[in-house]
């Protein structure tokens, strides 16, 4: 075999002519190999796209994918393209506009034009700047310059469980009178805060305390905040990276992974089933509603999804950039050593315009901050 074979390349390179269309042939199959490839990658990218979108928590692997960097599944391009471009320069823009539609719908890139100070508000009609942000594990940072650049209204803390006293008294936010804490959320404001009240929902360990509701009186206008703090996935994460998440794919009914699948899925449903419940209390909610905090699912993801459905996401409709929030400084060479998720949002209901987002820069605590300025029209005189 290896004798014929080397017999006919002898006779393929007898002569000029032979060599010249030896080399035509073996670049335009070299050229569909590359096209070919290229399809595979956006198929590829696709299919991931999708995969966390639509998929996203219902199953035990694109739950598990959802919390890694995306950048991860980019990795393929560089050497496609290097290879890819002397010999097949559009296939080569293919694999570079493929990555960059991957980078806006999957990593949810944004380029809106937006800033601290959005400008003043027509008259009739309340405006209101929300910061956010879980204090957890927060390596002693002061939280003062991001409120200084985004002169918030209003910062609701999670992981702040027993503090509404210590920060009537803190130096730094005295521009915040009324102070309100209910479990392990604290809500600083301008205006009067009229109520507070911790809310729970079903969930297979019993109920939990997913969320605080405050109400606030905002120059006449009531106004309901929700703060929330879903419950953090990382030791369900920890098992599954020991080789559990593969189960979503090869625990098929009747193999030996079934019963691991069946076992990490109940705890992503039981997550899905306390959003929903959540969703439900914030559906009826009579007065105008933001809700903000740590849901512990990534963007992109089909929780994600459900939330947006039915709440505006500040950061899609005004913020710039990623917006990750999650995990602050690293060592992961994917994220640039940065964060590489945002589970930190700030949502708003029916009515609200949102002006502005904004996401806190160079924080090496867990969370990185959050604000976003908003405005309901034609509520007050």
């Amino acid at each position: 075999m290896v004798e014929s074979l080397l017999k006919r390349l002898g006779e393929a390179l007898r002569d000029d002519g032979s060599r010249r269309q030896f080399l035509t042939d073996v670049l335009t199959w070299f050229r569909r190999a590359l096209t070919a490839l290229t399809l595979l990658f956006g198929f590829w990218l696709a299919a991931i796209a999708c995969g966390l979108r639509f998929v996203g928590e219902h199953n035990v692997t694109t739950g598990f994918l959802l919390y890694l960097p995306r950048s991860v599944f980019l990795l393929p391009l560089p050497p496609l393209f290097l290879i890819t471009l002397p010999f097949h320069w559009r296939m080569a823009l293919a694999q570079l506009v493929a990555s960059l539609a991957f980078v806006w719908l999957a990593m949810g890139w944004q380029v809106h034009k937006t800033g601290p100070d959005p400008g003043p508000a027509p008259a009739s009609g309340t405006k209101i700047t929300l910061l956010t942000y879980n204090r957890g594990e927060n390596m002693k940072q002061s939280l003062q310059p991001f409120i200084q650049q985004t002169k918030p209204d209003l910062i609701i803390l999670q992981d702040a469980g027993g503090r509404a006293a210590a920060f009537q008294n803190a130096k730094g936010y005295e521009a915040f009178p009324h102070v309100a804490g209910t479990g392990e959320f604290t809500l600083l404001s301008r205006f009067p805060i009229r109520s507070s009240q911790l809310i729970t929902v079903p969930s297979a360990r019993g109920p939990a305390p997913v969320a605080a509701r405050f109400e606030l009186d905002v120059s006449g206008q009531p106004v309901a905040v929700y703060g929330v703090h879903f419950l953090t996935p990382r030791d369900a994460l920890r098992s599954l990276a020991r080789g559990g998440f593969l189960s979503g794919i090869l625990g098929f009914p009747g193999s030996p992974y079934a019963p691991k699948r069946k076992l990490h899925q109940e705890w992503w449903d039981d997550r899905i089933r306390q959003t929903d419940a959540l969703l439900a209390i914030c559906s009826h909610e009579p007065l105008p509603l933001l809700v903000a905090g740590d849901f512990n699912a990534p963007a992109g993801g089909a929780i994600h999804r459900r939330i947006a459905s039915q709440l505006t996401d500040a950061h899609p409709t005004a913020g710039q950039g990623f917006g990750f929030t999650f995990p602050g400084v690293t060592r992961n060479p994917l994220s640039l050593g940065g964060p590489w998720m945002r589970i930190d949002y700030i949502l708003s209901g029916k009515g609200w315009q949102v002006l502005s987002c904004i996401t806190e820069e160079e924080r090496p605590s867990q969370h990185r901050a959050l604000a976003a300025t908003l405005f309901l029209p034609g509520q007050r005189p």
